[in-house]
């Protein structure tokens, strides 16, 4: 077996100097901050406590990965990652400073409207636009439905969601009402690589309580923009991937995102383990192709793995 060593080895990718900026906001400069990098630690689960028995497991050889794909000279790929059965283990965020998050807010927006409906503040069976609350929640995520997401807005207000966010994640903002494509400020909607994988650890931690259960079964059944973290692992027996893309064409420049949860069980229905992974990435825009770093992310999705299943796997 491969050894696999050392603690949060970095992942930052940066593919050339063709795009050598971040997406720019109001004073036309990447916003460059520094994340927390501490994990949420509220968890009542049994199975997500370290023991002796459970030590800390270090990370896939991202450095050797990364050396591998690099193969364009105009992409820049940003990394998250995080042991989910164990607040102990591996875990790590590329820091780029605050992101464009094209269609992956929708899931932090999804987690406020069913805060709010739990809390009383609607139903689910509760009529908007023509739909319930819970066919435009599923469509906002399934399907990535933009004018879901923009009834949801309306219906709960870009105000205090955006309020919500910034006491709930350091720096997810939503500056954007989605229908009328208008701005805070001139500022796009944002977001952060660590911010990104504090919610999945979120979903993860808290899946067995509502609302995280329902947002967890909504997520897994994703059907729309399958071809970069779940194409990974779409040939695999037991693996099942909950995830939110994100994408966008702004001028000469593209972004195609991806968060997941990714799942392993075993022939009795077990989980074997699980793990949180991000790619943020911007490249510019090539018309024979979305995102040349689309391909980037499955074949490096698809290395995470495989390193990550050996080492669950090693006698």
């Amino acid at each position: 077996m491969r050894r696999i060593t050392g603690f949060l080895l970095i992942v930052f990718i940066i593919f050339g100097t063709a795009c050598e900026k971040l997406p720019t906001f109001s004073n036309g400069q990447p916003k460059i901050t520094d994340p927390d990098t501490s994990a949420p630690t509220d968890t009542n689960n049994p199975e997500d406590t370290a023991t002796p028995e459970n030590p800390p497991v270090p990370p896939p050889d991202y450095v050797e990965i990364a050396k591998r794909l690099q193969t364009d000279s105009h992409d820049r790929i940003y990394v998250g990652m995080a042991d989910l059965m164990n607040p102990n283990g591996y875990r790590h965020s590329d820091n780029p400073g605050i992101i464009h998050p094209a269609s992956t807010i929708k899931t932090q927006i999804m987690e406020y409207a069913l805060l709010q409906i739990q809390a009383g503040n609607g139903s689910l069976d509760e009529i908007y636009d023509g739909y319930t609350l819970k066919y435009l929640i599923e469509r906002m995520i399934q399907v990535s439905c933009n004018d879901s997401t923009g009834s949801l807005i309306a219906r709960f207000g870009r105000g205090n969601i955006d309020n919500w966010l910034m006491e709930s994640y350091k720096y997810t903002r939503l500056n954007s009402d989605w229908r009328t494509h208008s701005t805070i400020d001139g500022r796009y909607n944002e977001t952060s690589v660590e911010d990104t994988i504090i919610c999945l650890e979120r979903i993860w931690q808290n899946r067995k309580n509502e609302p995280y259960s329902t947002m967890l079964e909504i997520m897994f059944g994703t059907t729309f923009s399958r071809e970069k973290i779940p194409a990974a692992t779409e040939d695999i027996a037991g693996v099942k991937v909950a995830n939110k893309t994100g994408s966008f064409i702004d001028g000469a420049d593209t972004a195609d995102h991806d968060m997941a949860i990714v799942v392993k069980y075993n022939s009795n229905g077990e989980i074997e383990f699980a793990y949180a992974l991000t790619f943020y990435s911007f490249s510019p825009y090539v018309e024979s192709t979305y995102s040349a770093a689309r391909t980037g992310i499955v074949a490096m999705a698809r290395d995470i793995y495989e390193q990550v299943d050996e080492f669950n796997n090693a006698d």
